[in-house]
């Protein structure tokens, strides 16, 4: 079971939100069904300036980096699916749910969420 602080948790968070507008930015621009907005990117560049902060001010030890890498392609996989839910014609949204879902229990279960 991983300790986890409440900087730890804070990584992870951030992420999670970098995951989500990295995938919001790339989408707006590839996609034509999805419109470009600036704030994906001003969300994506404080989420990656503020773990950057953290990752500066203290030592990231055991497997909280694994766990970080997880957390974000799960944010980035969630916003796919979402988009995916509200625009069917883009493409199904199975194996990125499926992705998604393996990942979220294999982080619960490293965190030991399971065990409690």
């Amino acid at each position: 079971m991983l300790s986890v602080s409440k900087q730890d948790a804070k990584i992870l968070i951030l992420a999670l939100v970098a995951g989500l507008s990295a995938n919001a930015l790339l989408s707006g621009l590839t996609m034509v069904e999805v419109e470009l907005s600036i704030f994906p990117l001003l969300s994506c560049v404080l989420a990656f300036y503020c773990m950057l902060q953290e990752y500066k001010s203290r030592a990231i030890e055991g497997d909280v980096p694994l766990l970080t890498g997880a957390s974000f392609i799960v944010g980035a996989l969630n916003y796919s699916v979402c988009i995916r839910v509200i625009k069917p014609e883009i493409g199904s949204n199975f194996f990125p749910l499926i992705v998604c879902m393996v990942l979220i229990f294999w982080m619960c279960n490293k965190l030991g969420l399971f065990k409690r």
